[in-house]
């Protein structure tokens, strides 16, 4: 029996260095997101929010940390101007601590929280907002916010033992 408690307790060590391992190396929730929220859900507003993501896309890099951020934001500003002007509309862009909701990819969770963020408030920032992290592996992907509860949990030794 004492044979057989030695085994559990030392495959409890071996996940629980597992879990830590790999929660170590997706330092996710370090980096900066980018949020750009629409001022409604019309097709019009939601291709406004797509040029401003666009542009800032070819500006920030997904290795970018906050202070290069910082130093990039006039140039941000500058360009996304030119979108103001032609549809005459508002934006507001800025630096600053956002929550996010929790997110499942491939997966893996994408913690919700607090996080330093980009953020792009067209019009009255109404509709859709898309975000991504800036983290290479994550950078060209968007996750569109639309209070969904489209969140997944999964218990991390269930699935280990159904593999």
């Amino acid at each position: 029996m004492n044979k057989q408690k030695s085994i559990v307790f030392a495959l409890i060590i071996i996940f629980a260095l597992a879990i830590v391992t790999n929660i170590s190396n997706n330092n996710i929730s370090e980096n900066v997101r980018i949020r750009v929220v629409a001022n409604s859900n019309s097709t019009t507003d939601q291709k406004i929010k797509y040029e401003c993501v666009n542009i800032i896309k070819n500006i920030i890099n997904a290795n970018d940390d906050i202070n290069q951020i910082t130093n990039k934001l006039g140039t941000i500003e500058n360009k996304l101007s030119y979108i103001s002007k032609k549809y005459d509309t508002k934006i507001e862009v800025g630096l600053g601590k956002m929550d996010f909701p929790p997110k499942s990819l491939n997966g893996q969770l994408i913690p919700g929280g607090k996080y330093q963020t980009l953020y792009v408030l067209i019009g009255e920032a109404k509709g859709k907002n898309y975000w991504t992290l800036l983290y290479p592996e994550y950078f060209d992907i968007s996750f569109e916010d639309i209070h969904s509860g489209d969140v997944e949990f999964k218990f991390y030794f269930k699935e280990l033992f159904n593999k």
